[in-house]
Formats: structure tokens, sequence, C-alpha cells
């Protein structure tokens, strides 16, 4: 299935950057990650825009973005980095980050059409809802978890606000058919040529995936005032190379890791399989 857009956000329910700093360095540092001040220089701009894959085996980054008031914005490259388990664990990264400060924190991975849910909470349980587009045999799997709710996601484990449980709610019956309805009258409205940019942005907006449309709601919610929500679009290995002035007058924090020897010694394309 072609997939139009993707984001990876993950959002700590703490605005103290210092202890969420502390607690990512203590546990790369456990696997054996080497925490570094800078990203390698210099690059030319064709491997900066063109292929920084080739550089991902030697620096992971972690950003911190301030988000709305009591969140934390994270952004990883690899993406879903904090999803993963490390090399021998028995719970994901970001299970470990929320038991180390003591709060709550959830990943929204949204692919248009299939999203993950990962929920975990203080004392380091976790949840996932969602569907993903994998073969069948590992459709019920995210990396090395399992999937305890398909289809729709809904916060199942964490208790947040009901501004932001009324967004990831999950469509009813009646929307559904309302939804229907709309694209098959819009559709013949189509046929004719009045007003058909309105039209068109309008099927365009009706035919976007559920977790596309909770991620683009919680923006607002969460976002901050510098949002840095949909980071993904610019890249931001790009941005640790070329805005790191913009980034740090917003508050954010850029924290880079070189990877322990046995990541650096996978393929660039275990990436995609959730080996890191």
């Amino acid at each position: 299935m072609f997939i139009q857009s993707r984001n990876y956000t993950t959002c700590i329910q703490s605005n103290n950057l210092d202890s969420i700093e502390l607690a990512l360095t203590r546990i790369f540092d456990l696997e054996g990650c080497r925490r570094i001040s800078q990203p390698p220089q210099p690059l030319s701009n064709e491997e900066l825009h063109h292929t920084p894959w080739l550089l991902l085996r030697d620096l992971w980054i972690v950003g911190l973005f301030v988000g709305a008031p009591g969140w934390t914005i994270v952004k990883t490259e690899p993406n879903e980095l904090l999803c993963r388990r490390a090399r021998g664990a028995s719970c994901p990264r970001l299970s470990e980050l929320a038991m180390q400060i003591g709060c709550n924190a959830f990943h929204l991975g949204a692919y248009d059409h299939f999203g993950i849910l990962l929920e975990a909470d203080a004392l380091g349980h976790t949840l996932i809802s969602g569907a993903v587009d994998r073969i069948a045999e590992e459709e019920n799997q995210f990396y090395d978890e399992q999937i305890n709710i398909r289809g729709y996601s809904q916060f199942f484990l964490l208790n947040v606000s009901e501004e932001i449980r009324a967004v990831v709610k999950a469509p009813s019956p009646e929307q559904q058919q309302e939804k229907e309805r709309r694209l098959k009258e819009l559709d013949m409205l189509r046929e004719s040529e009045e007003q058909l940019f309105d039209v068109q942005s309008e099927i365009g907006e009706l035919l976007k995936g559920y977790f596309r449309q909770i991620d683009e709601a919680l923006e607002p919610l969460l976002g901050g005032s510098h949002s840095y929500w949909h980071l993904w679009k610019n890249n931001l290995f790009t941005s640790a190379y070329t805005q790191q002035q913009q980034l740090a007058a917003d508050g954010a924090r850029l924290l880079y890791f070189q990877p322990a020897e046995h990541y650096r010694q996978l393929s660039p394309l275990s990436e995609i399989d959730g080996q890191y």
C-alpha cells in the first residue's frame, strides 16, 4: 500500500529537560553508546541532503523540544529508536525512560492508514494499540513488542486529559457512515467543474487516514509554541547540521550518540527491520 505521509512523535509528560536528558544519556551509556558533543564534521552538501543514511550507523540523534505546558516532544534518528529494545533488554527504551524519570510517556507513529500508539507509564508498564503494514506473520508485532489491541488506537493505559482522549478516539459507526455518504456526494459534484478546487480539498480531508488525522489534531494540543511536531518533513539529521542556532533559540536540545559497535556493524537496512 502506498503511504502518503509518516510522522514519528514521542511525548513525555514532563517539562524537565534536564531529567530527560540525564535519563537518556544513562540509558544509552548502559548499552555501550558514547555521548558526543557535536555531530561529525564536515559534510558535503551531497552527503547532507542526499545520502545521510551513510552516517546512520555512526550517529544517533535525540531531539528534545519544548511542548505544551507540562510536555516535552521527542524526535529521534533513527526513527522510533525509543520504541525498540536495547540488545538483551526485556522492554522498549521508552518504558525504561518513563521509569527513570517517573512519569508517563507515549509514542505515536502515524503512517496515514496505519499507525501505532505505544503507551508507557511511570512503573514501566506498556500497552500498544493500532496496526502495522507488514507481512501476515508480523502484523501483530511492533518490533519486539506484541500489539495488545489491533485496529484503532486509544489511550487504554495512561490517564490523559479529556481533550487529548477525545482526539485519539475511534470513529463511531454513525461517523463512518456519514463520511461515506459525504464522499459519494462529493464524488458526484466533482463531475461538474463548479467549485472543483473546494470539492477536491474536502475529499482530500475526508480520505485522510485515521492516524494521520489524530496526528494533526494532537499537534496544537501538545506541540508547543515553537512546534517541531512534524520535524520529519525537514529531517532531524539535516536540522542538526543546519539549524542548531534556531533550535537552541527555541529551547530545543539535540543529543548525539555514537552507537555501540554491535549496532554500527549492522546494515543500514537493519533500521527498517527494527534492530536498532
